[in-house]
């Protein structure tokens, strides 16, 4: 027996048909797998008691009350799961279920990554020499549509440091490039201008501005370590452009790309603390790194980069496909 919660995307989503269908597969591989038991799959895009308006947390509370539950699959894919680390070990505890498998992106080895198998379908197929850098003109180049505190953070601390100078930097519509949407790929949801900035999940955006850009400054979606490590498009986008990248978001998400086959390029600032430092510093180095690149030759630096950076993207097509063998093959 299986009951599955949760909400999808809207049809209007890119992704939905990709939802619909990892959700769909893993609903028969948990009936296949564990047929003689009680298995409740809840899918954690949008669910928790703040979503009144989907009412699924409620009915979690009614289901787990009513029926004793052998097993517990926790999925989260597309979006962050809106339970802390510790939040989900009490969700689990609650539900009463005598196992529990957290699947996505979750720090577990049912874990896998939904965004690396669905951009590689939308993206367009560039040409090497429409990603490599013509020429510095910026040292960086710093993406921010909706405007999350941390990217907010980061952003008056660019301008204190006077560093927005040397880059192009977005945030909603406080500040955009006073583009049109129909110079970017479709936006997801529908939404083509949300927030005065196109919605672009699939494409890096005017190439103009991405080959004159030293270093891409991920505007991560989550900040904080207590959340699941949760990697999207925007973290992939530098590595398919091949540019060099630093992340304003988890630094747990170094290592994640490390462990599975990725190189970062921290070694080449070395002298700046990124991956172990305290959240309160996060930002405030990330200016530093930008503070250094000012004094480099960045155009022989790429260079020197080259071969990290057609590393990366070949893997990332190679990770993608085994992201998608793992989706397909959770209990194998």
């Amino acid at each position: 027996m299986l009951r599955t919660l949760g909400v999808t995307f809207a049809q209007s989503s890119q992704w939905y048909k990709d939802q619909i269908e990892l959700i769909s597969n893993i609903e028969e591989q948990i009936k296949a797998q564990f047929s003689n038991d009680i298995n409740l799959l809840i899918n954690m895009t949008w669910f928790g008691p703040q979503f009144t308006n989907n009412n699924e947390h409620a009915k979690f509370l009614e289901y787990i009350h009513s029926k004793p539950i052998d097993n517990i699959f926790l999925l989260a894919s597309e979006d962050p799961c809106f339970f802390n680390k510790q939040e989900t070990k009490q969700l689990i505890l609650d539900s009463g279920a005598s196992q529990s498998f957290l699947l996505g992106h979750f720090d577990t080895e049912y874990n896998f990554n939904f965004h690396s198998t669905v951009i590689g379908d939308f993206f367009p197929k560039y040409l090497e020499d429409e990603l490599l850098l013509k020429d510095a003109k910026y040292t960086f180049l710093n993406y921010n549509r909706k405007p999350r505190e941390h990217r907010k953070q980061l952003v008056d601390q660019l301008d204190k440091t006077q560093l927005s100078q040397f880059g192009i930097v977005t945030l909603g519509n406080d500040r955009d490039l006073d583009e049109t949407v129909d110079e970017y790929q479709e936006g997801n949801w529908g939404m083509k201008n949300d927030l005065g900035i196109p919605h672009d999940i699939s494409s890096l955006g005017r190439l103009e501005y991405w080959q004159k850009h030293f270093l891409t400054v991920v505007s991560e979606t989550d900040f904080e370590d207590h959340l699941w490590t949760f990697i999207t498009e925007k973290t992939w986008k530098p590595i398919i452009g091949l540019r060099p990248f630093v992340i304003n978001g988890q630094i747990e998400v170094y290592r994640w790309l490390r462990k599975n086959g990725f190189k970062t390029f921290n070694k080449y600032w070395s002298h700046i603390d990124l991956e172990t430092c305290n959240i309160d510093n996060i930002h405030k180095n990330i200016c530093s790194v930008i503070q250094f690149l000012q004094t480099q030759d960045l155009e022989k630096l790429y260079i020197d980069m080259l071969p990290d950076l057609r590393y990366n993207k070949e893997r990332f097509h190679e990770f993608s496909l085994e992201q998608k063998y793992k989706m397909e093959n959770l209990f194998a």
